[in-house]
């Protein structure tokens, strides 16, 4: 939420850092949040990634639109279909390989520093690290974000895991450049006839290269130092490591081409050769800057490799590879981050270990579900099999086979953008994502029998299932805007579902009676229309996005601001506004200072609590700067439990207006024992004297050496009803927020049992009752005493009135012209005890013959107010957004 001050508004950000951001942080924030002034606001580096993932992506799409004229779908799913168990199982083994490699370079990297971390969290952050990396295409951002975790677990600081990263990245690049240059010597009459260069340019490259290597090795000093270059310090490694470290990294990239290597159809080129090509490919996928290098690195190998093999089995082992090499390690990590939410992984780790392994837990699904999404946007967009189809036109009607595709497709869209709630830990995209997955599930099976789809949506059923305590954040799912990297990313995977649907239906002639087309066997307008939903979806939510206005984000108010806020409610006679001191709600001050409305903020409803407090004559003002600053943030703007006397500025800035129910307030000049009406609080005081109870006052001077008793006494009510702290509305139980109240203390045979706090003013005329509590154990007229020796207390302290708080939807007695609203708030009253008390509620505070005043609730819209009462209910279970 937007925080007020000197009377201007300024927009803030999701999160503040102590002290300047590193680095290596900084990038690991690249998925992030936006500013809240939308793309304009973004500096030139976040704009600048994006646009150059999306020349590359095009660019890449150009090239392969070329070099697919001779390639069919067909072709290339009986050549994957056809991969022989063997390969498979080859493939799977040299990643294994590979990555204890990367283990390895880790090790060497921390040596490089001086430091060193247990074995079991040098293999989970080497492995994960590198899981995530090399899904995502920002190793050396995204994995060292990931070792900060868990290597700093042990000690290592996140400018150590800086060095550590760019040390190990560093030198991958220069070994692929190293490995390059060697297959320049070693298969220069090869290279020559697929690069188009003489080989005896590519000798003298490749020479030139060894020759640098090996000056490069013999500068390195034997000890690990720091060079000044102007204003940069490098730190040099010791010879030792580095050589290790290009040694490492050589193998790593030798295990990650044999993943490859044995995917591909048997041909009359080397593996010297090949490697050398793989080599180059990967350095062209590292410099594209695309997610592992995805498309550039495929585009490089079909490119030199694609006159030597059969183009469909290529392209068939380019993609296994991928879900190999990167999809499986990257499930693998997500379970293995998720086996630390059991107590068996917990109890080998320090507790502070575990900690910091679970938190990556929504990195990594995050990671996972926008992958998902990617693959139903793809899958929607292919031909589901023919026997498959037969078999689903057996048991399935037409409209369900059709609807099955667009729908899964839609779905798809809504996982790549709900991805970005994951990330942020937020509980409503927990759910979100489950029903979606769910969803799908049911979906993938009805479309087509898609068994692997199928098998990919369980595996992520199970681990949101098994990581469920990591989101836990009460926030609202689109509250913010998405990054320009998010939607450039969504943009990409629309784009690439595009082309593969007319690479699979190439061969089909458009007409416009396709999108007409309805039938089991009409596999390409079915795909077409699941394409054209989602990228029509995309673009909707994305341009929604992109214009629609900053949503303002709450904020706890500065200490400035509590303390002039704290001056105006002394001054004033409404103790209810002792409210504003807990700390939950942001403020709006006139310009004068001297009046101020609290508020807070849940989904689009910008709802200020009361009336403004302060002179009268500056109310008019606030109520519409209020609703200007909720309208200029696209909310809904509501005053929440106002008076029946301020009603008229209400309608006067053209709000809407519904009866809440009636707040209790006793007359204190007229509240006597005596009489026939009293008898039930006679009765109280009697029966709570002969079990013992007594009352004890404390003022607020006393009150924090009471708080760990009454934080036992509410501790124990909490637990007794499995409920939690409620605000906003209602006083909660904060140190701060108490410590600057009254509070009556009932003991019952000298033990504390119950307690009341109360808010009040200089002028000691209102009292408002706080925070009331109770032990399970306490006598059952505790309550009763307590509040009838309140009141007692007040009259005797010469205090006006004492205000019981509001009864919900208490005088909606139902009338032959009342609102819609009104009959269902009567009804509610009459037939919803079963969910909330409203009927007791009223019984109790009867009893001290209050005079009942109503409040009401003033909103803009119409039927807006029934969200508005949704968001209000949130506010007070303590959500804010």
């Amino acid at each position: 939420m937007s925080s007020i001050g000197s009377n201007k508004v300024s927009a803030r950000t999701d999160t503040v850092h102590q002290g300047k951001p590193s680095f290596f942080h900084r990038f690991s924030r690249v998925l992030g949040p936006v500013a809240p002034g939308g793309l304009k606001s973004l500096p030139l580096r976040r704009i600048a990634v994006p646009a150059l993932a999306l020349v590359v992506c095009a660019i890449v799409l150009l090239v392969f639109q070329h070099l697919s004229k001779t390639l069919h779908y067909y072709a290339v799913v009986r050549s994957l279909r056809n991969l022989p168990p063997q390969a498979l199982i080859t493939s799977l083994v040299a990643t294994a390989a590979s990555y204890v490699v990367l283990v390895a370079r880790d090790a060497v990297g921390l040596r490089s520093i001086g430091a060193s971390v247990s074995r079991p969290v040098l293999w989970i952050g080497a492995t994960v690290a590198s899981a995530l990396g090399n899904a995502t295409g920002f190793g050396a951002l995204t994995g060292g974000a990931v070792r900060i975790r868990i290597y700093g677990a042990e000690g290592i600081k996140p400018a150590q895991v800086g060095r550590i990263t760019l040390f190990t990245s560093v030198t991958l690049g220069l070994s692929l450049v190293l490995l390059s240059g060697l297959g320049m010597l070693y298969a220069a009459g090869s290279m020559s006839r697929m690069t188009h260069l003489s080989p005896g340019l590519l000798v003298c490259t490749g020479l030139a290269v060894v020759a640098l290597f090996a000056v490069l090795i013999a500068m390195c000093p034997r000890v690990a130092r720091q060079v000044q270059l102007g204003p940069l310090k490098l730190d040099v490694p010791a010879r030792r490591d580095l050589v290790a470290q290009l040694a490492l990294a050589a193998a790593d990239v030798a295990a990650a081409s044999i993943a490859l290597w044995a995917l591909l159809p048997h041909t009359n080129i080397g593996f010297a050769h090949f490697i050398a090509i793989f080599s180059v490919a990967m350095l062209l996928g590292m410099i594209g800057h695309t997610p592992g290098g995805f498309g550039v690195f495929e585009a490089s190998m079909v490119f030199a490799l694609g006159s030597t093999m059969p183009t469909p089995a290529m392209v068939a082992a380019l993609l296994a590879y991928r879900v190999i090499y990167f999809g499986v390690p990257l499930l693998l990590s997500s379970a293995l981050l998720a086996g630390f939410e059991g107590h068996a992984l917990k109890a080998r780790f320090t507790s502070r270990n575990s900690q910091h392994i679970t938190q990556l837990a929504p990195l990594f699904l995050s990671v996972v579900t926008f992958a998902v999404g990617g693959m139903l946007v793809i899958s929607g967009a292919t031909p589901a099999f023919g026997k498959r189809l037969a078999l689903l036109q057996a048991v399935l009607p037409l409209w369900v086979l059709e609807s099955s595709q667009l729908i899964a497709s839609l779905l798809g869209v809504l996982l790549l953008f709900v991805a970005r709630g994951l990330l942020r830990r937020l509980d409503a995209a927990w759910w979100l994502t489950m029903l979606l997955a769910v969803a799908s599930l049911a979906l993938s099976l009805t479309k087509g029998l898609a068994f692997v789809e199928a098998g990919v949506l369980s595996v992520l059923i199970v681990l949101l299932a098994t990581t469920r305590g990591r989101f836990n954040r009460s926030s609202s799912l689109f509250s913010e805007r998405f990054t320009a990297t998010w939607l450039v990313s969504v943009g990409i995977v629309m784009i690439v579902a595009s082309w593969v649907l007319f690479f699979a239906f190439r061969d089909v002639q458009y007409s416009r009676d396709l999108w007409w087309a309805f039938a089991f066997d009409e596999r390409a307008p079915r795909a077409l229309r699941a394409t054209f939903g989602a990228c029509l979806f995309a673009a909707v939510i994305a341009f929604w996005q992109l214009l629609r206005p900053a949503a303002g984000r709450f904020v706890k108010p500065p200490a400035v601001d509590l303390v002039d806020a704290a001056k105006i409610v002394r001054a004033q006679e409404r103790s209810d506004a002792g409210l504003a001191l807990m700390g939950d709600k942001s403020f709006l001050f006139s310009k004068s200072r001297e009046a101020f409305l609290m508020y807070a903020k849940h989904g689009r409803t910008w709802a200020a609590l009361h009336d403004p407090v302060g002179p009268r004559e500056e109310w008019v003002e606030l109520i519409g700067e209020f609703m200007a600053l909720a309208h200029a943030h696209g909310g809904r703007a509501a005053f929440y439990q106002v008076r029946a006397d301020a009603l008229p500025l209400y309608l006067d800035a053209g709000l809407s207006l519904m009866k809440l129910g009636e707040e209790a307030r006793i007359v204190l000049s007229d509240f006597e024992l005596a009489g026939s009406h009293r008898t039930h609080l006679r009765y109280a005081l009697k029966r709570g004297e002969r079990d013992g109870l007594t009352v004890e006052m404390y003022e607020p001077p006393h009150v924090p050496g009471l708080l760990p008793t009454l934080r036992g006494i509410s501790d124990a009510w909490l637990d007794s009803r499995s409920a939690k702290e409620k605000s906003f509305s209602v006083a909660a139980f904060t140190d701060d927020y108490l410590a600057a109240q009254s509070v009556m203390l009932v003991r019952q045979q000298g033990a504390p049992v119950a307690f009341v706090t109360f808010m009040t003013t200089d002028l000691n005329l209102d009292a408002t009752v706080g925070v009331m509590r109770h032990a399970p154990d306490a006598s059952p007229y505790a309550m009763e005493y307590l509040f009838t020796k309140l009141a007692l207390h007040l009259k005797q302290e010469n205090f006006r009135s004492l205000s019981l708080g509001m009864a919900p939807l208490s005088g909606m007695n139902p009338t032959p012209l009342a609102s819609p609203w009104h009959r269902l708030a009567s009804l509610m009253w009459r037939f919803g005890c079963r969910f909330y008390n409203f009927r007791g509620l009223r019984g109790f505070k009867s009893k001290f013959q209050p005079t009942w005043e109503p409040r009401y609730l003033a909103a803009s819209g119409s039927v807006g107010v029934v969200l508005t009462l949704a968001d209000l209910s949130l506010l007070a279970e303590g959500w804010r957004s």
